[in-house]
Formats: structure tokens, C-alpha cells, sequence
């Protein structure tokens, strides 16, 4: 389930066509215009029947790995809001607890919305990083600017603020603003008040790794930033950055598979920087971590596809 226009679901399904792998394609938002849903219980064992769009049909029970890649979520645009309202909740708890459910059967996730869900609280993320062996940095969330002056002081260092939630803004005169890390000024902390933000100690890094955990598997890339905003967030310069395969330390795998475990996941896009002195710090686990990017250099879409098929020949 994904975006029907989704880049990145795009290879995973090249790949499996080309592994002669049965792939049926929707979007929740397809719901219920383009997608019809038949399912039955009959007492026992897990619900049956069809899931069925003008072009393929799927029995439920022949369902064995689900990838899940930030599905739209259900519109009604012809319904009166209250209405809609009705028909979104109706749609969420009978579309989606037929389609979770197929977890409690045969059917293996990449990954199941619910743990998705719990791994994109980043305090649970620093948490349990900590409580597996990663290096973590000092991190602050608060809506006190006193406590932001505080916090800066105990570090002696400068800190950065990141978003939490959507990692964009959309406004009415300028449109949609993408929120990247940024220093903090000390100075201005106007706005600080009005919801919960999170700051963390700035780690001087020689370089940054953006380790993908594909079915149980490491690929991790190093991503050298050659301006300054890219040495801050490389997502907002990627014209100066380069790339190039790395060794996963050891250590750092088995942490890995230890946090994954924990959060029930079996994909993940974990951030690192590396400190001068070759430490791998821990700065956050995106369960739905865009992997699209790397893919021309590494074959990350045939390591998603083997492991979905992996799952249907069990």
C-alpha cells in the first residue's frame, strides 16, 4: 500500500516483476472509488475475501507480505464535511482493521502500520537507542524558552532544534515551507511556547551514514557534505553532497538489530554522524526513511524485493 505516483514503491515492483513475484498495487485513498472490499468472516480464523481495483483482484488469504510505504489516507471530497468525517472513520476501522489484520494470519509486513506508527515518536527512538548501546546526544524537549537557556548552558556547546512531526509547514502566502535543522539563536526564542519542540547538543561530525535495515540486513552509505548548509542538514544541499558505500561496524550492526527488534520493525533509515574520533552517534530511526535516492549506487530495491519475497515462499 503506498502512493499510487510513490518513486520509490515504483522499483520495488520492477523488481518483483522481475523476480516473477504476483504484485497487487493500491492506495488507501483509491478507497472507495477505485477500490472495492469483499471481506467475510465465518466464525473462525482470519477474515477472507477480495480486495479489487478495475484492473486486479486479490484474495486475501493469498496475501503473504504487505509493503507499506506512506499510503494517502481516505478522502471523501463529494461528502458534506460531517459526513465525511462519518464515512473516514467507518473506512479507517473497516478498511483498516481488515488490512492490519492480516498480521494476526500468514501475512508479514514491511512494515506494519501500527509499529510504524510507534517508531516515529522520537523520544521512544532516543530511548531506546540508549537502552541498546548507541551513543546518543544530549537532547531537550520542552515549550520553555528558560529551559532552552538552560539546557545550552549545561552543554557548553551550541544546539540545534529539529522537527518532531511533518517535517514541513504549509502557509497560506508562501506555501509549503520544508523545516530543516538549524542553530539556535538564544536570542530569539519567540514561538517556543506554543508547542513541544526538541533541541539537541550540535555534534561536530567528520561525516554522516544513512544505514538502511532491509529484512534484517545493513546497507549502510556515507554521505560527505561539501557546503555549509549541507554539513548542517544535508537534505537541504544535495548538489554538495557525495556518497560512498561503508562498512557497518559490528557494534553498530547488532545495536541495530537489537533496536529493531524492540520496535518491531522490519525496515528502517537510521541517521548517524560520525564524531573525528570514528564514534558512530545516534541521531534518529525513521521507520518510513526515503531510500530512493541511493538506489542508481545501491541495490536497495532488490534488497526490499528479496525480502518481500522471501516471505511468500516461507
Amino acid at each position: 500500500m503506498d502512493g499510487l505516483h510513490d518513486a520509490a514503491t515504483d522499483l520495488v515492483v520492477e523488481a518483483l516483476h522481475a523476480a516473477r513475484v504476483p504484485v497487487f498495487r493500491m492506495d488507501t485513498a483509491q478507497f472507495p472509488r477505485e477500490v472495492e472490499l469483499r471481506g467475510r468472516h465465518d466464525g473462525t480464523g482470519a477474515w477472507s475475501g477480495t480486495l479489487a481495483t478495475s484492473h486486479r483482484s486479490v484474495e486475501l488469504t493469498d496475501i503473504r507480505a504487505v509493503y507499506w510505504n506512506r499510503p494517502n489516507q481516505v478522502v471523501f471530497p463529494d461528502l458534506s464535511e460531517s459526513d465525511a468525517h462519518w464515512a473516514r472513520g467507518a473506512a479507517r476501522i473497516g478498511l483498516g482493521g481488515i488490512l492490519t489484520g492480516l498480521a494476526a494470519g500468514w501475512s508479514r509486513w514491511m512494515n506494519h502500520p501500527s509499529r510504524a506508527a510507534a517508531a516515529e515518536f522520537k523520544p521512544e527512538q532516543l530511548r531506546v537507542a540508549s537502552n541498546v548501546g548507541f551513543d546518543t546526544p544530549r537532547t531537550l524537549i520542552t515549550n520553555s524558552s528558560g529551559a532552552v537557556i538552560e539546557f545550552a548552558k549545561g552543554t557548553g556547546r551550541p544546539i540545534v532544534t529539529k522537527p518532531m512531526g511533518i517535517p514541513y509547514v504549509a502557509h497560506e502566502s508562501i506555501g509549503v515551507e520544508t523545516v530543516f535543522t538549524r542553530v539556535v539563536d538564544l536570542g530569539d526564542l519567540n514561538g517556543i511556547e506554543t508547542t513541544a519542540h526538541l533541541f539537541q547538543e550540535w555534534i561536530e561530525g567528520a561525516f554522516e551514514i544513512r544505514l538502511f535495515s532491509i529484512g534484517g540486513t545493513c546497507h549502510s552509505v556515507r554521505i560527505d557534505a561539501h557546503s555549509e548548509a549541507a554539513c548542517l542538514d544535508w537534505r537541504t544541499d544535495y548538489d554538495a553532497l557525495s556518497y560512498s558505500a561503508i562498512a557497518t561496524p559490528k557494534a553498530i550492526s547488532d545495536a541495530v538489530g537489537t533496536y529493531m527488534t524492540a520496535m518491531r520493525l522490519t525496515y528502517a533509515a537510521f541517521d548517524f554522524i560520525a564524531r573525528p574520533d570514528g564514534t558512530w552517534t545516534f541521531l534518529e530511526a525513521n521507520p518510513s526513511g526515503q531510500w530512493a535516492w541511493p538506489n542508481d549506487q545501491y541495490p536497495l530495491a532488490n534488497a526490499i524485493a528479496d525480502t518481500l519475497n522471501g516471505w511468500c515462499t516461507f
